[in-house]
């Protein structure tokens, strides 16, 4: 089928999907064949054995995100490939983390991408997971706060708030006299913002066991704050990063049925394996090459 580029408008750039998963090898996944004599049952392998875990991202005219052999003669300084490989595991190489992604996305995906696509602005999708919604250290992360000031909590970035766009210092200033570069804690946040009330506890018990009511707004600290317009619209720092670079970051909606496309280049890479593989460590080249 050919393929027709859009129309675009002199302030109009093109916008191009770019779609993340990550997937598991495992060192079991061989074809569950074995020899066994007439009327012995088979002695099959224990568990899925050791893995490699593999993150990439997905581009339908290009597939797997990567320079062709004439951009990596003109962008030498940038990676070939935005492909990244882990052996996860407690004594391995640890476990797969937002820090992880960070980098992959920052230092692989995007240079990448915009070497590709000079003039275009990538669509980065991702699962809607933990690793992929953490937030930054200073995000406005209601989880992250005590009830009263100091103490171990975030110290986090200041904000605005109301309709008069109100600026807000969430830790006291460097020169205060009692409490200098101390976390201001929900309580003293809430006074400044004329939202606190005599009695009001920091988190209740019907916010603890997440029971969602629509009509409970002001039941404790966590919920009042909670509902504040710069808490709700706090994004994950995956898409702050994404959008600093001057692209797009969307996540598919929780528990998606797997219709993505990159679940068909997953199932392709895992019957290659299958074929290619003897499932040792001694023939770990085989997923590279597994285009």
């Amino acid at each position: 089928m050919e393929q027709k580029n859009p129309v675009l408008l002199p302030n109009e750039k093109l916008h191009i999907l770019i779609t993340h998963d990550e997937c598991l090898f495992y060192a079991n996944d061989d074809r569950p064949v074995v020899w066994a004599p007439i009327g012995e049952p088979p002695l099959r392998k224990k568990g899925q054995g050791k893995s490699i875990m593999v993150s990439d991202f997905l581009l339908e005219m290009d597939g797997r995100l990567k320079l062709n052999e004439d951009e990596i003669l003109l962008y030498p300084e940038i990676p070939v490939e935005a492909r990244k490989f882990l052996r996860p595991g407690k004594n391995e190489e640890g476990w797969w983390t937002a820090e992880h992604l960070l980098d992959q996305v920052i230092n692989y995906a995007i240079p990448i991408f915009e070497a590709k696509y000079p003039n275009a602005i990538g669509v980065f999708t991702f699962d809607n997971s933990t690793n992929h919604g953490a937030m930054a250290k200073d995000a406005l992360n209601i989880n992250n706060m005590n009830v009263n000031l100091g103490g171990k909590q975030a110290r986090m970035r200041s904000t605005f708030f109301g309709p008069n766009n109100t600026f807000q210092l969430m830790v006291f200033p460097s020169n205060h006299p009692i409490f200098p570069n101390q976390p201001k804690g929900m309580k003293q946040i809430l006074i400044e913002r004329g939202l606190w009330y005599d009695g009001l506890i920091g988190h209740c018990q019907l916010c603890k066991l997440k029971i969602d009511d629509i009509t409970r707004t002001d039941c404790c600290m966590h919920k009042i704050l909670s509902l504040e317009e710069d808490f709700k619209s706090q994004k994950s720092q995956l898409q702050e990063e994404i959008e600093k670079k001057g692209h797009i970051c969307i996540f598919y909606p929780k528990y998606h049925c797997e219709l993505n496309y990159i679940e068909m280049y997953w199932g392709a890479a895992k019957r290659y394996t299958r074929e290619n593989c003897n499932y040792t460590w001694s023939s770990p080249l085989i997923l590279p090459v597994c285009n």
